[in-house]
């Protein structure tokens, strides 16, 4: 279901209504903030036979381009089952070395597949659309196959790329997409919506402050209640963290780096507990989401301070999307500066 991105949503159906679709997107912004949901709905949205009935003859009945999928024509279901064989959906996957998680990545084999699909005539639809799921994670030889495939674009095809990140996606990329950035939800959107879902009310307001403006960490935590305990577990340990000896954050490494996706999410809530020091400091502790510091958490934690760890953790989880650095490096320098 898609909560919030009202503006998107109707920026990118108007497109196709008006027969200005681009070629290819990039959709931009924090993870589980409803990208890849609101990637997978338009896509049903495009190949929907109610939405778009003069694609389906003899259905050429209704308003055209209009409303919401229906979920339950033909299309809609095959997509639902993962069958539909005008969409496709590139997942990035683990790849070991030495029998240990090392990083997410998109290999060239799986750009190649991609690639050759993309060149066959869409099965019943006007055009084949191909969601790339954490862009970032692609490799290098995987990156410069898209690039060959955006710069010779097909008019019956559409790429959408989603990321949390730009900065390490391949600068002749980016410029050939149109960007799309999504922004944290309002608190009132996602209850609204999760309230449709019948979630749980004694722990709604929680979940949603926990998940700072994502649908998606909202669901994830209304879901899995131990996650909530997790996350400000894990936040307690960052507070410890900064108070022990390199020898100990060294071993926070080793962890960390058995699997970057896990370490991506650990360093997104340091962020959310520093944004809400923040927030404090200027003033508007209204707004804060993980809950008041004591006065020992903040010891020597000016405002440039804070605003430098956040720089230091950002420029972290950018190399961590990058399947070709070492994430354990990288982890232990972020060691030294928090």
């Amino acid at each position: 279901m898609l909560i919030g991105h009202q503006r998107i949503w109707e920026f990118l159906t108007k497109s196709v209504r008006q027969n200005r679709l681009a070629h290819a997107y990039l959709f931009i912004g924090p993870s589980q903030v409803g990208k890849l949901t609101l990637a997978r709905e338009w896509a049903k949205w495009q190949l929907c036979e109610k939405i778009h009935p003069s694609q389906y003859p003899p259905l050429d009945k209704g308003r055209e381009g209009v409303g919401f999928p229906c979920g339950q024509c033909r299309q809609c279901l095959a997509i639902e089952r993962g069958q539909n064989p005008d969409l496709i959906i590139l997942s990035p996957h683990l790849v070991e070395k030495d029998g240990v998680k090392k990083t997410l990545e998109i290999s060239i084999k799986e750009a190649r597949e991609l690639q050759r699909q993309l060149i066959l005539f869409p099965y019943s639809a006007v055009r084949k659309i191909a969601i790339i799921e954490e862009a970032a994670a692609m490799s290098d030889e995987a990156a410069n196959a898209l690039l060959k495939t955006l710069e010779e674009p097909s008019s019956r095809s559409l790429i959408i790329l989603v990321s949390a990140s730009w900065q390490a996606i391949l600068p002749t990329i980016i410029s050939r997409c149109q960007l799309i950035k999504f922004l944290p939800v309002p608190e009132k959107e996602i209850v609204a919506g999760l309230k449709k879902l019948s979630a749980k009310t004694t722990s709604l307001t929680e979940a949603v402050k926990l998940a700072a403006g994502r649908p998606g960490r909202a669901m994830k935590l209304l879901a899995e209640p131990e996650l909530m305990a997790q996350q400000k577990k894990t936040i307690a340990d960052f507070i410890k963290l900064r108070q022990s000896s390199l020898a100990s954050r060294w071993e926070e490494t080793k962890i960390l780096a058995q699997d970057p996706a896990q370490a991506q999410d650990v360093l997104n809530q340091w962020l959310l507990w520093l944004r809400d020091r923040l927030l404090e400091q200027s003033g508007q502790a209204g707004l804060v989401i993980s809950g008041a510091a004591d006065e020992k958490s903040l010891n020597n934690y000016s405002t440039g301070n804070l605003l430098n760890v956040c720089r230091e953790i950002q420029k972290t989880q950018v190399i961590l999307q990058n399947p070709s650095f070492n994430a354990r490096l990288a982890l232990e320098v972020l060691m030294t500066k928090i």
